[in-house]
């Protein structure tokens, strides 16, 4: 019976088991929990070493932090190594390099983009660049300011793109491995009042999929190795006879790049979108993510299941997904608190 595991990210207060591993049975799509840990105020986001021996996850506070742990194999071991402030409010995403020597991250409310390197024990070490962002958008509840959401390498490149909900921008940015300094080298615009949000690579063509969190679009962009953005194609991420309140979330392709997968919090369900030979999309279906505010989601590489994290039904709900690329309802629904983050850790 063949066995992945996965880890949790949550809302939850440092007196609870915030970070959660669990046992996923391939087979029946059955979770059993692991392992709680302890001692973590919001750990709101986990990235994964590329090695899955260690993982780092945010601390998504006003005086945020990045806490490194390490994975003993994945029978109940978890263990903290070190802790790094992040220098700025509420961190909302970490992305680890795919060499594995360098943590950068986003500071939501404080505005800014992080570097920090990784050492070889999995520990992080102190902050080398802290790029502050400006601007605001048309939306003056949610765009009053700058407010990176996200942070994505582009594969096999030394570029980042930073996601910036406030300002309606996806900046590129060029890492420079000798000192972890970051430099600009885009600023590529998207639609206005789109609130961009997460992105997911297409993991064979230039593409890039920046999710809307404001609009409930998703638009297709070709990248180049300037970091530069054109864009291809928009898609709404909502039913056209839906008109109730809605925010996306979470966006994700499948390994064989067939399927394009994203989350809508108050719809509460998953679209998905296969995808055409140019990278375009064409919607699919849409599937009651089985909770509500489905703040984020993990495929099961090679396996048809998605795992969503219901942050308001304080629950994790497993959908197998049908050989078209269907998400079917949900199998099972676990109970947890306040789940926002998901990942796939072996």
């Amino acid at each position: 019976m063949a066995t992945s595991y996965v880890l949790t990210g949550s809302y939850a207060s440092k007196e609870e088991a915030g970070i959660k591993l669990w046992q996923f049975e391939e087979s029946d799509g059955t979770l059993t929990e692991l392992q709680g840990i302890e001692g973590v105020e919001r750990p709101s986001f986990i990235a994964v070493h590329p090695n899955r021996m260690s993982f780092v996850t945010a601390s998504e506070t006003a005086d945020g932090e990045l806490v490194a742990f390490r994975l003993y194999g994945f029978e109940n071991e978890v263990s903290e190594i070190n802790r790094q402030k992040t220098g700025g409010d509420h961190p909302a995403h970490v992305c680890i390099d795919e060499a594995g020597e360098w943590v950068l991250s986003v500071n939501y409310s404080g505005a800014t983009v992080n570097v920090f390197p990784l050492h070889g024990n999995g520990s992080i070490g102190e902050m080398t660049d802290a790029v502050i962002h400006k601007g605001q958008g048309p939306d003056k509840e949610r765009q009053d300011a700058a407010h990176p959401h996200s942070v994505r390498q582009i594969p096999k490149t030394n570029l980042f793109l930073v996601a910036d909900l406030g300002t309606d921008r996806i900046m590129s940015y060029r890492l420079d491995r000798t000192n972890g300094k970051l430099s600009l080298v885009s600023r590529n615009r998207t639609a206005p009042g789109a609130g961009p949000r997460h992105m997911a690579f297409h993991p064979f063509e230039s593409i890039v999929y920046a999710l809307g969190e404001l609009d409930s679009t998703l638009t297709v962009y070709k990248w180049d190795r300037e970091g530069v953005l054109n864009n291809l194609q928009a898609v709404p991420l909502l039913p056209a006879d839906y008109q109730g309140d809605n925010t996306s979330a979470e966006v994700t392709v499948s390994k064989d790049g067939k399927f394009v997968y994203a989350s809508n919090r108050g719809h509460d369900s998953i679209a998905a979108f296969t995808v055409q030979e140019n990278g375009t999309l064409t919607p699919l279906a849409f599937t009651a993510s089985g909770g509500a505010g489905p703040r984020h989601f993990t495929l099961i590489p090679g396996q048809p299941w998605l795992i969503a994290a219901n942050e308001k039904s304080d629950s994790l709900a497993v959908l197998r997904i049908d050989p078209s690329g269907v998400p079917q309802p949900a199998t099972l629904a676990v109970s947890t608190k306040a789940p926002v983050c998901v990942r796939v850790v072996g």
